[in-house]
């Protein structure tokens, strides 16, 4: 009987729709074939289009302990597994973000890794020393055009007359070095981000919400990770109104979810002001967590809230029917911060852990 070889492009498909779990033991049986596969960049984006495995990250506040809790295609949620990330060694760790099955973690120590959770791979950036009167923002993100895996660092210098002025850094992945932005950050008047400084990753560019204290008018800045530019937009949506507002991402759509009223506004069409609208509303306001990700039938949204001091509660809510399926999940941390959602990833496979 003869053998029956596969064709490398038909095995290729086939690998590519595997959980990240069987692909990393199956390396480790067949080291010289699997790496010829798997390492190659072509074939870690494709498993990353294909890819259905979503992950739950859990984090609680301090020290950084994070719990990984794998999705089933019903949504439902398996038990919290504890893992070591690469800072665990000092304290005042964050979380900046997560893109694409990565997370970007940086301290007070000028540490700064991005990290792979699933495969336990992680870079560590050239250290940024930080700079007398001034405060680091970071934002983490993913520029598709060059295929390239961005972290800009925003440092915000205090001033005696009360403005500010900013400095702007990028470190490139795939350079693996940092570089000065030319562009200046565009607010030039007395301003102040409104409810937070951090910065949401949405259809490849940063953006802020940013109050200007003269009239409380609320704009729109969005910073675009491959051409490096920044756009900035009037917000329409009750910007004269001094309402806490924070943005997010939610199933590629740039959301923004105004606590006090309850609602949730989409820009239906990315970079098309006019085309906010109102996604959904809720009986109670947002008390800790924005709407997280889309259940796969895109009829719920996943968030949560504190209902009493240091206990958190999760939930699926349903946007029509506007009722919640409450959400347990075996060893979740008491002191929880924001959860982030993760797909099964192989970025970083060929990471040297030991090296920046």
């Amino acid at each position: 009987m003869k053998t029956t070889h596969l064709p490398q492009e038909l095995i290729t498909q086939i690998l590519s729709i595997l959980p990240i779990k069987p692909l990393v033991r199956f390396q480790c049986v067949s080291k010289s074939w699997f790496a010829l596969i798997i390492n190659d960049s072509h074939f870690i984006n494709l498993h990353l289009s294909r890819s259905k495995e979503r992950i739950l990250i859990l984090a609680s506040s301090e020290p950084l302990d994070f719990l990984i809790v794998n999705l089933s295609n019903e949504d439902r949620f398996g038990e919290a597994v504890k893992i070591q990330h690469p800072l665990h060694h000092s304290e005042s760790n964050r979380i900046v973000d997560s893109c694409n099955g990565l997370v970007c973690i940086n301290n007070y120590n000028d540490e700064t890794v991005i990290w792979n959770p699933l495969i336990r791979k992680y870079k560590k950036l050239p250290s940024k020393p930080r700079e007398e009167l001034s405060h680091d923002h970071f934002a983490f993100g993913h520029d598709r055009v060059n295929d390239d895996y961005k972290v800009l660092r925003l440092v915000e210098f205090y001033r005696r007359d009360g403005r500010r002025k900013y400095s702007l850094e990028v470190y490139s992945l795939r350079e693996h070095s940092w570089r000065m932005v030319e562009e200046e950050w565009p607010i030039v008047e007395l301003s102040h981000f409104c409810y937070t400084y951090r910065a949401i990753f949405s259809n490849g560019a940063f953006h802020w919400m940013v109050t200007l204290v003269a009239d409380l008018k609320k704009v729109h800045v969005a910073f675009d990770l491959s051409t490096e530019k920044f756009r900035v937009h009037e917000f329409p949506v009750n910007s004269s109104i001094n309402l806490r507002v924070f943005l997010v991402d939610l199933g590629g759509w740039l959301c923004a979810v105004f606590q006090d009223l309850c609602e949730v506004w989409v820009m239906k069409e990315y970079g098309i002001v006019s085309s906010w609208t109102l996604l959904y509303a809720m009986e109670r306001a947002f008390t800790n967590y924005p709407p997280l990700v889309f259940s796969r039938d895109g009829e719920e949204v996943f968030t949560g809230e504190l209902i009493e001091s240091h206990l958190m509660e999760l939930y699926w809510y349903d946007i029509k029917k506007k009722t919640r399926r409450i959400v347990e999940i075996e060893n979740i941390p008491v002191d929880l911060i924001l959860p982030y959602f993760c797909v099964g990833s192989l970025l970083l496979l060929d990471a040297d852990n030991d090296k920046e």
